[in-house]
C-alpha cells in the first residue's frame, strides 16, 4: 500500500481500465484489455475494468438489467464493471448520445466504488471516456494514464465527418491537448502516432509504444466450430475445410462495418469477380453501414458474397481457420496511414492466413516486407480483385509460407503475453 497526504490508503496494485468497448471473449469485439488483465493478474494486480454493456458490435444491452446502473463479473481473476450506456443503431446523435451517457456513468460507478487504484488508465477510442478517467483519477488520487487507440478529432477530419475549424473540431482539439497534457504517460497503438504527439508539443519520454497483439494462450481455435458455405449445385451447406473441386477460395473480412472500414471495397471487387464461382468472400460483423452493403450486395445479384453475424471473440480463431486468406480495408483518410493498430490485422496473421491490405502507410508495409501477405491501395476494387485472383491461383504450400510468416512474426513482436511487460515498466 502507499498513502497520499488526506490520509486515505491508495493500492499500488490496483489498476482500473477506462475503456467503452472493452469485452470479455464470451462477446464479439477486442480483448485487448482483457488479455492484459489476465497477464497483470498473474504478476500480482488487481485489474477492474470499466466497459460499456451495450456492445459494439451487437449494438444491445448483454450484461444489465433494466434500470441497473453497474454490475461486476469476474471473469478469471479480472474484475469486469458493466456500466449502462444508452443504444443506437446509426453514427447519428444517439451514438454520441451512448458516448456520453457511458462517459457520465463511469464517473458515477467509479465514485461508488471503494477501492482506490494506484494508477487509473483511460483508453480514447474516443475522449470522452478518457475524460471520465481522469477525471476519477482525480477523486481518487490516483496516477493517471492515457491510451491513444484513435487520433481523435484527426481522424475524423481525415475522413471527411468533421471540418478542421468548426466549433466541433475545436472543442475537441482542447479536450486532446488537455489530456496529453495532465496524463503522466501516453500509451500509444502505432508508431506513427509518435511524431503526431511531438507535433502537439508532447515529449518523448512521455510516450510509451505498445502495439496491438494476440495473447496465444486466448487464441485457440476449436474444431467444431467452421464457417459453413452453402453448395449452390446441392443446395445444402457443406464445411469449409471440405477440400473438394467444388469448394471455393474463402476471402474472409471479420470485423466492424463501419464508415471508416471501406466495406464498399469488397462488395466492388466481388463484383467485378462475379464470374468467378471458385472465389467466395464472407463478410463476419455487424456495424452502422451493414444494411447498406447487404443491400448492395443483393442490387448487384452477387451470389459469391455471404455475411454473417458477429461472433464471440473466442469463436475467431476457428472462423479464421475456415479461410484461405483474409482482407482488411480501411479509409484512405490520412490518419489512417500512421495511426492505426487494428486487431483484427493481428488475429488475421496469428491464424496464420494470408493478408489482403487495403489500407494506407505502415500496416500495409508491414505485410508487405514481412512477407505475409499482399498490399493494395486503398479503395481500389481493381487492385484488391486482382490481388484475390493472385492468392486464388498460388498453389496450397505457397499459401501456407505466406500465412506461416505473418504467425512468426506476431510471435515475435506482437505476442501480448510479451507486450505486457513495457505496461508493467510504465506502472
Amino acid at each position: 500500500m502507499i498513502y497520499r497526504s488526506e490520509g486515505e490508503i491508495v493500492n499500488k496494485h490496483e489498476i482500473w481500465i477506462i475503456n467503452h468497448y472493452a469485452i470479455t471473449p464470451d462477446l464479439p469485439g477486442g480483448t485487448r484489455h482483457y488479455d492484459f488483465g489476465c497477464e497483470l493478474v498473474k504478476k500480482g494486480y488487481n485489474v477492474r475494468i470499466f466497459a460499456s454493456d451495450v456492445n459494439l458490435a451487437l449494438r444491445r444491452h448483454t450484461k444489465l438489467q433494466k434500470n441497473e446502473l453497474w454490475r461486476e463479473e469476474n471473469v478469471n481473476g479480472v474484475q469486469f464493471t458493466w456500466v449502462c450506456a444508452a443504444t443506437y443503431k446509426k453514427n447519428d446523435w444517439r451514438r454520441a448520445w451512448n458516448m456520453l451517457s457511458f462517459s457520465v456513468n463511469v464517473l458515477r460507478a467509479g465514485i461508488q466504488i471503494k477501492e482506490r487504484p494506484g494508477t487509473i488508465i483511460g483508453s480514447s477510442p474516443h475522449p470522452f471516456a478518457a475524460l471520465s478517467g481522469w477525471l476519477l483519477a482525480r477523486a481518487k488520487r490516483s496516477s493517471f494514464l492515457l491510451e491513444v487507440r484513435d487520433l481523435w478529432p484527426q481522424a475524423l477530419i481525415d475522413m471527411g465527418a468533421l471540418k478542421d475549424r468548426s466549433l466541433v473540431t475545436m472543442g475537441m482539439r482542447l479536450l486532446e491537448y488537455f489530456l496529453y497534457k495532465v496524463a503522466r504517460k501516453i500509451i500509444i497503438l502505432a508508431p506513427g502516432s509518435r511524431g503526431y504527439l511531438n507535433k502537439r508539443g508532447v515529449q518523448d519520454n512521455k510516450i510509451v509504444y505498445i502495439p496491438n497483439g494476440v495473447h496465444f494462450g486466448h487464441f485457440q481455435a476449436d474444431e467444431a466450430f467452421t464457417y459453413m458455405w452453402t453448395d449452390k449445385t446441392s443446395g445444402g451447406p457443406s464445411s469449409s475445410k471440405d477440400h473438394t473441386d467444388k469448394r471455393p477460395f474463402i476471402v474472409m473480412y471479420a470485423g466492424a462495418h463501419g464508415p471508416a472500414n471501406a466495406l464498399d471495397t469488397i462488395i466492388e471487387a466481388a463484383r467485378l469477380l462475379c464470374n468467378r464461382t471458385d472465389i467466395r468472400f464472407v463478410l463476419v460483423g455487424d456495424g452502422p453501414v451493414k444494411p447498406s452493403l447487404v443491400m448492395k450486395a443483393a442490387s448487384y445479384g452477387l451470389s459469391n458474397v455471404d455475411f454473417m453475424d458477429p461472433v464471440p471473440k473466442d469463436r475467431v480463431p476457428s472462423l479464421l481457420a475456415s479461410a484461405d486468406a483474409t482482407v482488411i480495408t480501411l479509409k484512405a483518410a490520412g490518419a489512417f496511414g500512421y495511426a492505426v493498430s487494428p486487431n483484427k490485422l493481428f488475429d488475421y496473421m496469428a491464424a496464420g492466413k494470408p493478408v489482403l491490405c487495403a489500407v494506407p502507410g505502415d500496416m500495409a508495409e508491414m505485410v508487405e516486407k514481412e512477407g505475409a501477405g499482399i498490399a493494395v491501395q486503398p479503395e481500389d476494387p481493381q487492385a484488391l480483385a486482382s490481388a484475390v485472383i493472385r492468392l486464388a491461383n498460388m498453389p496450397p504450400s505457397e499459401l501456407n509460407t505466406m500465412g506461416q510468416k505473418g504467425r512468426v512474426l506476431v510471435e515475435t513482436r506482437f505476442s501480448r503475453e510479451r507486450l505486457v511487460d513495457e505496461l508493467v515498466r510504465i506502472l
